[in-house]
């Protein structure tokens, strides 16, 4: 049975590639074998087309450019055109680091900064050629990879000598960022010991001092006195002769009340995807999460639904399952209170949330049928899900929501 059923999968796929099914036929198709059996699933380097969300019923996350677009022009109105640096780590927090980069280099942003250096390397082997900064660790190896893809990377100690070996091997110059720590206290060079290690760094042939950058606690009082201890460390580089580039400290929090943070240039990330608004800034969501209908049935009173019988039907009530649970990023937390758009309508979740299914009580719309659209963050026929009603609800709020947001889901540009 198993083997039936494994190469009726690959005749299936095979089938839909070469006819290039249309939506209407492949639902006909699909109503026609084991729903338990998940024909569609994707690697991340998988090219997904415009026509994705019309052919697949496994969950996706949509990429609204034009919103995106918006965000980068209220950011630079706020800083007065300074440059940005778009902070794409955590896969762009959820939105998909790649498609996030493609869209925003075609809005001249020409820096990016992510957390590791294989977030770096993957926008490299995508394309992405504009400055990318690594704020994270690396090893001996990765530094190799970040001389010779021409990453620049952050240093603040005496990993520094791990990239001027790489460099001295392959003939080049290693770009890096000196990181200060003004008072967070997580990673960086104190800022009461800065100059020592910025004098041992400008006096490395094989290495260029690109730039200088602190993060701020965002306790705005004390932000105001990481600032003047970072500009400090400046003032007094200067004054040795040595240059140290760029300076920047300001991130999304930073933007819309702090304007002496903005130095050289600003470092936005979730502000930049929208998901961060303000009273003087009007930013627009960017990432949606859309799945189909993949099956609908009438359950009778004393029915039950889910794991642990964890609903129990009192009427009866018609059922919508859609494919999508807590493996592809969405909290399981949110269950109790979470809604979904159907036809423009909200529809409650009921039972738990498994791997990769969740119920919906649809009663009363007859007209919901398999392949219909289900959206669980954003818009639809007039009517909106934000992503921070989906926090609000799984208690996480909205940028851990979008951060877990499973990799392997396709991201598609609208």
């Amino acid at each position: 049975m198993i083997v039936l059923i494994l190469e009726y999968k690959k005749y299936i796929i095979k089938y839909i590639i070469m006819t290039k099914m249309n939506r209407r036929k492949f639902l006909t198709l699909a109503s026609a074998v084991p729903l338990g059996f998940n024909f569609f699933k994707h690697s991340p380097s998988d090219i997904v087309s415009k026509d994705y969300p019309d052919e697949h019923f496994d969950p996706w996350i949509e990429i609204d450019t034009k919103n995106l677009a918006w965000n980068v022009s209220q950011i630079r109105k706020a800083v007065d055109n300074r440059p940005i640096m778009a902070v794409v780590k955590a896969n762009a927090y959820g939105h998909g680091a790649v498609e996030a980069a493609k869209s925003l280099e075609k809005q001249n942003i020409k820096h990016f900064a992510v957390a590791k250096v294989q977030e770096a390397v993957s926008l490299r082997d995508n394309g992405i050629k504009s400055t990318i900064l690594n704020f994270g660790p690396f090893t001996q190896k990765e530094a190799e990879q970040v001389v010779q893809l021409g990453i620049s990377q952050s240093v603040y100690s005496e990993t520094v000598e791990l990239l001027a070996k790489a460099a001295r091997k392959y003939g080049k110059q290693a770009r890096v960022h000196i990181k200060v720590d003004s008072g967070l206290g997580r990673v960086g060079v104190p800022y009461y010991e800065a100059m020592i290690f910025i004098e041992k760094v400008a006096s490395m042939p094989d290495i260029v001092i690109e730039g200088i950058f602190t993060t701020f606690t965002e306790k705005r009082e004390f932000d105001k006195v990481q600032l003047e201890r970072l500009l400090q460390v400046c003032d007094e580089a200067k004054k040795k002769g040595i240059s140290v580039g760029v300076r920047h400290a300001a991130s999304s929090a930073s933007i819309p009340d702090f304007p002496e943070s903005f130095l050289d240039m600003v470092r936005p990330g979730n502000k930049i995807l929208g998901m961060s608004s303000s009273r003087s800034m009007e930013i627009k969501p960017v990432m949606s999460l859309k799945t189909r209908v993949v099956y609908v049935k009438k359950i009778r009173p004393g029915d039950s639904v889910g794991y642990g019988r964890s609903f129990i039907t009192d009427k009866e009530t018609l059922v919508g399952t859609i494919p999508i649970g807590h493996t592809d990023g969405y909290p399981p937390r949110a269950r109790k209170n979470a809604q979904v758009l159907i036809h423009g309508w909200r529809w409650p979740l009921i039972a738990s949330i498994s791997a990769n299914n969740m119920t919906v009580d649809i009663t009363g719309s007859e007209g919901i049928k398999i392949g219909v659209e289900v959206v669980l963050i954003g818009s639809q026929n007039g009517e909106e899900i934000k992503l921070g009603e989906v926090g609000r609800w799984s208690e996480s709020g909205s940028y851990n929501v979008a951060g877990r947001m499973n990799p392997l889901l396709p991201r598609v540009c609208v």
